[in-house]
């Protein structure tokens, strides 16, 4: 029903959950610490870089990009200050994106830097797109090509699948060119094509979307498992919108929107994951308003005629700024894997985890202060079947492993 909604704006029926620490079966999860000397930690992708067949992590880190290798973990410097000085300084990497796009067992990387958030007009002064070019050692610097045209304020992106050997590099600003205050002219969302040989530069573009003004991430879910087609989950001021990608039509645009929605109680979405199962089955959850407190979930309706549910999960969180959605926990439903990075309440920063039971959602901690969370990811690095979480801290300035250990009866 969610999910095959077409511009349809929804009027949220919002309910609060008290969260209660889950009894019975704990997770268990045994700390890593990778890295304990990152700048910030912008963004982070997982990614076979070597080709051994084993994820790797990659780091959109202040001045660098960096991968840690699977195994040892240790760290390789891929590319350094991409772009020359804006005024006396480097402007910083601010992400990066992943995935073996040619078939090699590989992957290629994309990167966003000059990351100046609060000039919107000047391009040359905000904003900058990078494909990095694989050196025959990838522990060694990678070469790069700079997009040609881009917008400012270049904030987060995905290598999204189109067709079957197809590939587009979705670039998503944080606001619209020249947009103040969330007020002035759309956020353009493009989607870079690459040419027969990426690494020459002849890359095209395409405009996805430009309706809403400031948006602050996206998601790419798989739409059909038997065609593997993906859609995209985008998160901003006015709210969800979800965008396919067709390449039948009449000689207009390919990227169609197909769903909205709209929350008039938040102040817009900040980090948004989605999950959908087949035509009457999705969960999106979010983290509301930009850099917000309120963790929630949207469930969509029994019927054509009733709306989705808004419920709040947790109002405590300090600029809430990670999102993680999948079954992490193995217990065949969704879990919520939230980190934030500013001190809450009780002077702490962390991740927890939410987990959906038959008596309602449920928290574990993850995570009690050891790291202010700028971004997380979900992924299975040891290959035992259960997927780990993967962290930055901004404040802390670490990169940490949580590897999933099952669960531990709790007294």
């Amino acid at each position: 029903m969610l999910f095959f909604r077409y511009l349809i704006l929804f009027s949220i029926i919002t309910f609060t959950v008290q969260l209660e620490l889950a009894i019975g079966s704990e997770p268990k999860f045994e700390r890593q610490v990778i890295d304990a000397k990152i700048s910030i930690g912008y963004g982070l992708s997982i990614g076979d870089v070597d080709g051994d067949k084993k994820p790797d992590i990659l780091l959109a880190d202040k001045s660098q990009i960096v991968w840690y290798r699977n195994g040892d973990w240790k760290r390789f410097v891929m590319a350094e200050n991409l772009n020359p000085r804006v005024g006396t300084r480097f402007l910083d990497n601010v992400c990066i994106a992943s995935r073996d796009i040619d078939g090699d067992g590989k992957v290629e990387v994309a990167v966003g830097a000059n990351w100046n958030p609060g000039e919107t007009t000047d391009p040359n002064k905000s904003g900058s797109v990078h494909y990095l070019i694989r050196p025959e050692d990838p522990t060694g610097l990678w070469g790069s090509i700079k997009m040609s045209a881009h917008e400012p304020t270049v904030h987060r992106m995905h290598w999204m699948k189109v067709g079957e050997k197809e590939f587009r590099l979705l670039v998503l600003p944080l606001h619209g060119r020249g947009n103040k205050g969330g007020q002035g002219d759309p956020v353009r969302v493009l989607a870079y094509v690459p040419g027969e040989k990426p690494e020459e530069g002849n890359w095209g573009s395409e405009l996805v979307d430009a309706s809403f003004h400031i948006t602050h991430n996206f998601d790419l879910i798989t739409f059909s498992k038997e065609t593997g087609e993906e859609v995209i989950i985008l998160g901003g001021k006015e709210g969800i919108k979800g965008i396919r990608y067709s390449s039948k039509g009449n000689g207009g645009s390919p990227w169609k929107p197909i769903h909205m929605v709209k929350n008039p109680l938040s102040k817009g979405v900040g980090e948004v994951r989605a999950y959908r199962g087949n035509a009457d089955e999705g969960l999106i959850t979010a983290i509301e308003p930009f850099h917000g407190n309120e963790l929630v979930v949207y469930t969509p309706p029994s019927s054509s005629n009733e709306e989705p549910t808004r419920t709040v999960l947790d109002d405590s969180l300090s600029q809430g700024h990670a999102l993680g959605l999948a079954d992490v926990l193995g217990t065949g439903k969704l879990q919520v894997v939230a980190g934030w990075r500013g001190p809450d309440k009780d002077g702490k920063v962390g991740i927890r985890i939410y987990e959906q039971t038959d008596d309602g959602w449920k928290s574990h901690t993850l995570d009690d202060n050891g790291i202010a969370c700028e971004d997380l990811k979900l992924s299975d690095l040891d290959g035992d079947g259960k997927l780990d979480v993967i962290a930055a801290g901004r404040a802390t300035k670490n990169v940490v492993i949580y590897w999933n250990r099952g669960s531990q009866e709790s007294n």
